[in-house]
């Protein structure tokens, strides 16, 4: 009896470490910030004081905070659905190529791979308006070069589109995995009976990745939200803050005006909405989601 009681618990053992290692670093620093957001603690001098709503009452006045969050929903609503299609689309078109399968695998993959900050400076360079490759090109074809970063017109969407580059090689890795995963045998049936690759993908394919789909659009949602680094290695928020995001907010108020409490005010906003959206995501979809 002793040693059934032991082996039943066994596996809680070996999860015990992990499970700690959750607590310290996600759980506690989640209701500590939580806590924080009802107080006024600046980093400087330590003081800390019990300020209840005061600093949600400051963040909805607070007009760049509102500009923040539309940008950041801007940002969400226009680069998930492109690099979840993008991803999807030459997934498809690299199981198809052939002998250069592998080299267009490891093409779309250096995305993955390459830092946020090597990203970014490469995209810098791309986007300089005197000596960039892209204005480079305009004027090859008649077209007035474009100060891109320094624009508040296209300033956030030359963020964005660094931000789909850098998603959608991950995507197109999950996706290829996906891909393997299908039974080919359907398809093979599917030959048989006069069915077209095109009808093929669209009754077959789509339908029998509707897990990768779901994951996928989820996995990219919350990493548009945690967007950060491009904007603060290529632009600081600027110009006049039209690229000024929600986690750049929370940054600035805790690392630069040591408002610790704004900050995590902020950040609480942020994951309520982060996790409001994922749940309205998930009853929409998981309708559509087919396991078998």
């Amino acid at each position: 009896m002793m040693s059934k009681f032991k082996s039943l618990y066994v596996p809680y053992y070996f999860l015990f470490p992990a499970l700690l290692l959750y607590a310290i670093f996600f759980v506690f620093p989640f209701f500590f910030s939580f806590a924080i957001s009802f107080s006024d603690w600046n980093l400087l001098n330590g003081d800390m004081s019990f300020v209840g709503l005061d600093n949600y009452k400051g963040l909805f006045g607070d007009g760049v905070f509102w500009k923040s969050i539309i940008q950041t929903l801007y940002y969400v609503f226009v680069t998930v659905p492109i690099a979840v299609l993008f991803g999807l689309v030459y997934a498809v078109l690299i199981e198809k190529a052939g002998r250069f399968r592998s080299f267009y695998r490891f093409l779309f993959f250096i995305p993955v791979v390459v830092s946020v900050a090597a990203a970014s400076l490469s995209f810098s360079l791309i986007y300089s308006p005197q000596s960039g490759l892209l204005n480079q090109f305009l004027q090859m074809i008649g077209v007035n070069g474009v100060n891109w970063l320094a624009n508040p017109n296209t300033a956030l969407l030359s963020i964005m589109v660094i931000g789909i580059w850098q998603s959608f090689g991950y995507n197109v890795v999950l996706y290829i995995s996906g891909l393997k995963q299908l039974d080919q045998s359907l398809y093979e049936a599917a030959a048989v009976d006069g069915a077209t690759p095109w009808y093929q993908f669209w009754r077959l394919t789509l339908p029998l990745l509707s897990p990768v789909h779901l994951f996928v659009t989820v996995m990219t949602m919350i990493y548009s939200f945690q967007v950060f680094a491009l904007v603060q290695i290529i632009t600081m928020g600027g110009p006049n803050h039209s690229t000024n995001v929600v986690v750049f907010y929370i940054w600035q108020e805790a690392f630069r005006f040591f408002n610790t409490g704004t900050a995590s005010a902020a950040a609480t906003i942020l994951f309520a909405v982060i996790l409001i959206l994922t749940v309205i995501q998930l009853k929409l979809l998981v309708k559509y989601v087919h396991y078998q």
